[in-house]
């Protein structure tokens, strides 16, 4: 059952008539729009160079038509650009990690291998096993060795057979001379008549001659009769440039020619090889004053060798007169005493100057022609009475030689 009051119906609005529209006053009418200027028309380019001109085809009846434009400049520019930018583009992105991303290959190395050796060693009609090394001699050689041995059988006395070589030995050209093992020369010979023994000898090799290398004689000097040219006298020369230095050349070692003689009952073993060494003869012990070879010394040890070992001809050193000066010269800061000889049978002919080391130590033999000094091998004998020595010579004197004889004299 509703609760309240029932509501009645309300009665319809009336609609309100609308009022009618106010009529639009007339518009006023839009002025005329001004007429376009016309176009500026551009002048025509000049045609090139066998193409028809263009103004013919304006004046057919095309002149109202407007100038076709030109083609754009923009796409024949930017072709190159990206032709170049693709081909960067290729360079860094495919062609360069194929190079750049690789490791370098590793140098091969080879491992050493053993030395070629000789298999075996031949004595006679027999041989001995050679030596074999591994690879970590890998660098060693097998040097035939120039000894040479010969063996002397069916001696009736050994030790005077040994003897009578080392006579020959010493006689030779050039001597040998009777050394200790490290090659200082002995002034007495060993004792012959002992059953065994053994002596060694020895001489200098002379060294190789250095190779000079010929200088190329110089070019553009004016004839015989000619003079040269005002202008190039005039001018002063110019000094050359430097020359480098040369590298230092190793200097071949002193090598001598030994000989050791061994014998026993009945053989003779000869044995010649080369060694690298000297041959020297003893230092003399040191006399009172500080002088160990005096003028008289000097002539006295001349005097004793033969003409031979001083390269003199003949026999005899009675044959010739010795003459020793009365200063000293100086030699590699050592001072010599020289001694001039002559022939005593021609009237005292010049034949030759010797220069003696007051250490005793070394006899060298004068060049007359050039100047050069030859060492000569012997034996030092201090014997007669001392002098002592002279002064040490003045450079480029021209006083004559003193202890001369006058006829040689200037």
């Amino acid at each position: 059952m509703p609760f309240g009051k029932s509501k009645e119906p309300k009665a319809p609005k009336e609609k309100k008539p609308k009022p009618a529209k106010k009529p639009k006053p007339p518009q006023k009418p839009k002025p005329a729009k001004k007429p376009k200027p016309p176009k500026k028309v551009k002048p025509t380019k000049k045609p090139r160079k066998g193409a028809p001109p263009q103004g013919e085809e304006n004046e057919e009846g095309q002149e109202g038509e407007q100038p076709q434009k030109k083609k754009p400049i923009l796409l024949f520019i930017l072709i190159p650009v990206v032709v170049a930018a693709v081909a960067a583009a290729l360079v860094f992105f495919v062609i360069m990690p194929r190079f750049g991303n690789q490791d370098p290959e590793p140098t091969p190395t080879e491992e050493p291998k053993p030395p070629e050796l000789p298999e075996e060693l031949k004595v006679g009609e027999e041989s001995v096993p050679g030596m074999a090394l591994e690879a970590d001699e890998s660098e060693a050689l097998a040097v035939l060795a120039k000894t040479i041995t010969y063996t002397y059988t069916n001696l009736n006395d050994a030790g005077k057979a040994a003897e009578t070589y080392v006579g020959q030995l010493k006689a030779a050209d050039p001597p040998f001379s009777i050394v200790d093992e490290e090659f200082v020369r002995l002034k007495d010979a060993p004792d012959f008549t002992t059953a065994e023994g053994m002596v060694l000898l020895a001489r200098n090799l002379p060294k190789p001659e250095p190779e000079v290398e010929a200088t190329p004689a110089p070019t553009g000097e004016p004839k015989e009769g000619e003079s040269a040219a005002p202008d190039s006298s005039a001018e002063p020369s110019q000094s050359p440039p430097p020359e480098e230095s040369a590298p230092p050349v190793d200097e071949a070692p002193d090598m001598v020619l030994t000989v050791r003689i061994t014998w026993s009952e009945g053989q003779c073993v000869v044995t010649a090889d080369e060694a690298e060494g000297k041959v020297t003869s003893p230092r003399p012990e040191q006399q009172p004053g500080g002088q160990s070879v005096g003028i008289r010394q000097a002539e006295n040890q001349i005097r004793s060798m033969t003409p031979a070992e001083l390269g003199l001809p003949g026999t005899s050193m009675a044959d010739y007169e010795v003459f020793p000066q009365d200063v000293l010269e100086m030699v590699d800061d050592t001072a010599y005493i020289r001694l001039n000889i002559y022939d005593s049978v021609a009237p005292y002919s010049f034949v030759g100057s010797y220069l003696m080391g007051v250490d005793g130590e070394h006899l060298y033999q004068v060049d007359a022609d050039t100047g050069e000094l030859v060492e000569l091998e012997f034996t030092l004998h201090l014997s007669g009475p001392e002098t002592a020595a002279p002064e040490p010579a003045a450079p480029a004197t021209g006083a004559p030689e003193s202890g001369a004889p006058e006829s040689a004299k200037p």
